[in-house]
């Protein structure tokens, strides 16, 4: 109970202080956009937290259930119902340590949000794939059939991309992205 306790903390910890970088560039145009990005963080680590106690492992989560929930969850944030946006779940790790899988949740929706809100801006019919797969190493791979959008762009850098990078900095990862088709990054730690 206390290393549950003790991760409460932490990742509550982690949410101040992405409110507190948000504080910094906040526009009140797109507040409305502010309060939903906070709430699926928020629903990413309370998704996590509802896994570890149910679970007898307080280490370990059900990486698939995980990112499947996750991901719905963040897909009717945004509902739209003039837009239909498939999305897909591949997951090959039953399971994944904590400290893995809060990183990968956040990565998670950042992605979806940031697909959802641009992606698909002039496209009724989206696709977004996220797939983990486990070899030599463990891989992120997440995809969406949109306008495309170049991830190392310096100019473009929002918000959601500097908590991705931070989040791949904390799994130790290497990133490699294609705009060619969509956007596709894969994120191998």
């Amino acid at each position: 109970m206390s290393e549950l306790q003790h991760r409460v903390k932490n990742n509550l910890q982690h949410v101040i202080s992405i409110l507190e970088i948000q504080k910094e560039s906040a526009d009140f145009n797109n507040i409305e956009e502010l309060i939903r990005g906070n709430q699926n963080r928020i629903h990413s680590m309370a998704l996590l937290h509802k896994k570890l106690n149910v679970s007898d492992n307080v280490n370990d989560v059900d990486l698939k259930k995980y990112i499947t929930e996750l991901s719905e969850i963040v897909k009717e944030s945004y509902s739209n119902h003039k837009k239909n946006i498939t999305l897909i779940v591949k997951c090959e790790l039953e399971n994944i340590s904590i400290d893995k899988a809060l990183p990968l949740g956040l990565i998670t929706v950042e992605l979806i949000s940031n697909s959802i809100k641009h992606a698909f801006k002039n496209k009724k019919i989206g696709l977004i794939r996220i797939e983990i797969t486990k070899d030599k190493t463990t891989k992120l791979y997440y995809a969406d059939n949109g306008i495309g959008f170049d991830f190392n762009k310096i100019s473009e850098i929002g918000l959601g991309q500097e908590i991705i990078k931070g989040l791949i900095d904390q799994l130790d990862g290497k990133i490699e992205t294609d705009s060619s088709n969509g956007f596709e990054l894969t994120v191998e730690f």
